[in-house]
């Protein structure tokens, strides 16, 4: 019987640690894969995060051991969901394990496995060159469909910012960008810089590494003029960046870090993982992590973390999917 998560995490804030999910759980030391190699990305940073909070706070009793694999992201996957579902065996994964699996570079996907908790995510801002002299969204879609393919889109190709980037084009009819292999943020940002590259879907971290000076203000020396933001309201870092939504458009995309476990773990487990991120959350130390590296807290468990994967796989599969082509 699934133990409700209300009464564990309402239970916990209360002080009161010893409820059913942690009175029998953990046993022994959890176990979170992080499928590429130690240091990279933001997940794996957070996950780093959560790892020091729990036994600063001595949340769950037992300590969390990470293990990175470094290589191809789809042979640590394979690994993390072909563990023994003993209920001490996790992973942590992105929005990426979505668009993987529709381009066919896995054959297994995140209902292959058991959906635990997401802790954070960070949302994506659409960047024109100044020197385009492209100053709002709507511009620059319509220099999109105007002009097809001459403004030209750094992206991983295949990868996220690749999907975040054709979304963007198909909320305009004919609007095409011409994509071009840079990488993530780190990777494109010299070659917009060079003015090689006039479009970007940067992260919202990455948007104020680019975009703001030190003092938190817009620099008036970089080369990126931030359009639009993809979170569902203003980020507090630029606050005068308009959402998707506020400038017409019913849009929203941001990377979710989400955790799972194997085919079969038991129910106090997932419910006693969810607990623990919960309470995680509460922490000041975690919050000013998330903070410092723009991402938000967004806690999500049980049904409605199944049926928001479900939402963003439907959203996302199509499109990644020509974005193997493209």
């Amino acid at each position: 019987m699934r133990i409700s998560m209300t009464a564990i995490c309402a239970g916990l804030i209360a002080g009161l640690l010893a409820v059913p999910a942690f009175a029998e759980w953990p046993e022994k030391p959890i176990k979170i894969t992080i499928p590429w190699k130690a240091g990279a990305g933001a997940v794996d940073q957070m996950t780093r995060q959560l790892q020091k909070t729990v036994a600063e706070a001595n949340i769950v009793g037992q300590p969390i051991t990470i293990f990175n694999i470094g290589g191809p992201i789809p042979i640590g996957l394979r690994q993390a969901k072909d563990q023994e579902p003993d209920g001490h065996n996790f992973v942590v994964m992105h929005t990426a394990m979505m668009t993987l699996q529709a381009a066919a570079k896995i054959d297994f996907g995140y209902k292959d496995f058991e959906p635990v908790v997401r802790l954070g995510q960070f949302c994506q801002t659409t960047s024109a060159h100044k020197d385009t002299g492209i100053e709002t969204l709507d511009e620059l879609l319509d220099r999109a469909a105007a002009e097809p393919d001459t403004l030209v889109h750094g992206a991983n190709l295949g990868a996220i910012n690749h999907v975040y980037g054709i979304m963007v084009e198909d909320l305009r009819e004919g609007a095409k960008f011409r994509f071009v292999q840079t990488g993530g943020d780190a990777g494109t940002f010299p070659e917009f810089k060079g003015g090689r590259v006039q479009v970007a879907g940067f992260s919202a971290a990455g948007a104020t590494n680019f975009a703001l000076g030190a003092d938190g203000n817009p620099d008036p020396e970089s080369p990126v003029r931030l359009l639009a933001y993809a979170g569902a309201e203003r980020h507090v870092n630029f606050p005068d960046v308009p959402t998707f939504k506020e400038l017409g458009y019913d849009f929203q995309f941001c990377v979710d870090g989400w955790y799972f476990a194997p085919k079969g773990t038991p129910d106090d487990a997932i419910a006693g993982f969810a607990a623990m991120v919960k309470v995680a959350l509460e922490d000041e130390g975690m919050q000013e992590f998330l903070a410092k590296r723009a991402m938000v807290g967004a806690f999500q468990a049980g049904d409605e973390l199944h049926m928001e994967m479900d939402r963003q796989w439907d959203a996302i599969a199509p499109v990644a999917a020509r974005a193997a082509t493209k």
